[in-house]
């Protein structure tokens, strides 16, 4: 009898053991309802948008929770740094719902915050602006959420500020740049002499181009040329920058007439008080001067 008692605890204990090795076999993990939220990207990142381009923002925000079992409310703040408040300006009502089961975690097999396919958007309708003048900046900055076991930045050491900027619209329509302008040639001197004297008033209008183009004009090598020649500089606006549209004529030269063109797309102007343009002068040898494609930045700032 004995024996069979001393038996039967053994096959127990195998069967225990034995039970414990399955559950380690099926690699069982088990998923919380904790985790926080988050912007990608820097603490603050900066987001621009122009009015001319742009007719609406969407800001993700990072939800790093393995599992959301209910709709997840998110609270956030619009925090005014200068031009337009965006409480006075947009109808957001300071809070959206992430729905439930959805999440950009990244974590044992669920890799979906490596790419981001989800993120809980904050959305703006720019229709909802008026004519801006000046740029209009703003940080949105996360502030809470409706769950206990799902923080705002993660013990502060996550991004939770987004700074935005949105750019007044460049068009001749608005008044965007148009009157006068300082010009100066940060670049410097070109081969022969400054290629436009530091100082000069120059005043911009509509260029032929319609409402994105602006021209002005001012003396090319006024060393050399004592006040001539007077050449159009055209320049556009637009989403990819601000270009010239060249080639430009000179009217002077060594063995044939040297051009101006566009060089590498500047910056598209946030508000009109500086605008800058990149140029080739001697583009592609023109000119027989020995020369090509030289690089010069003009800086036009508004009178």
């Amino acid at each position: 009898m004995k024996n069979i008692i001393k038996l039967f605890s053994v096959i127990c204990l195998v069967m225990c053991f034995s039970a414990c090795d399955d559950n380690d076999d099926l690699k069982f993990r088990p998923t919380e309802n904790i985790g926080w939220i988050q912007f990608p990207g820097s603490n603050p990142a900066s987001l621009n948008y122009n009015l001319s381009f742009d007719v609406g923002a969407r800001v993700g925000i990072d939800v790093q929770v393995p599992r959301v079992e209910n709709d997840l409310t998110i609270g956030y703040n619009l925090v005014s740094v200068s031009g337009l408040d965006p409480n006075s300006a947009f109808s957001n009502s300071g809070s959206i719902v992430s729905p439930a089961g959805e999440s950009s975690y990244a974590g044992p097999d669920n890799s979906t915050g490596l790419e981001y396919t989800y993120l809980a958007d904050i959305e703006f309708d720019f229709t909802e602006l008026p004519v801006l003048t000046e740029p209009m900046v703003f940080d949105i900055v996360l502030a809470s959420t409706n769950d206990a076991g799902i923080q705002v930045g993660f013990n502060d050491e996550k991004p939770t500020v987004q700074r935005m900027t949105i750019c007044p619209a460049v068009e001749s329509t608005t008044g965007f740049a148009l009157g006068d302008y300082t010009l100066t040639v940060p670049t410097g001197d070109g081969p022969f002499g400054p290629q436009f004297a530091d100082g000069t008033v120059v005043t911009l209008t509509e260029g032929s181009g319609g409402e994105f183009t602006r021209v002005f004009q001012a003396d090319y090598l006024p060393g050399i040329g004592a006040g001539l020649p007077v050449v159009d500089v055209d320049f556009t606006f637009a989403q990819g920058g601000t270009t010239i549209s060249g080639p430009i004529s000179t009217g002077v030269g060594c063995g044939a007439e040297i051009l101006l063109d566009t060089g590498d797309a500047a910056d598209l102007p946030c508000g009109d008080d500086v605008i800058m343009l990149n140029l080739l002068d001697f583009v592609g040898g023109a000119g027989d001067c020995g020369q090509a494609d030289v690089e010069m930045t003009i800086m036009l700032t508004k009178i």
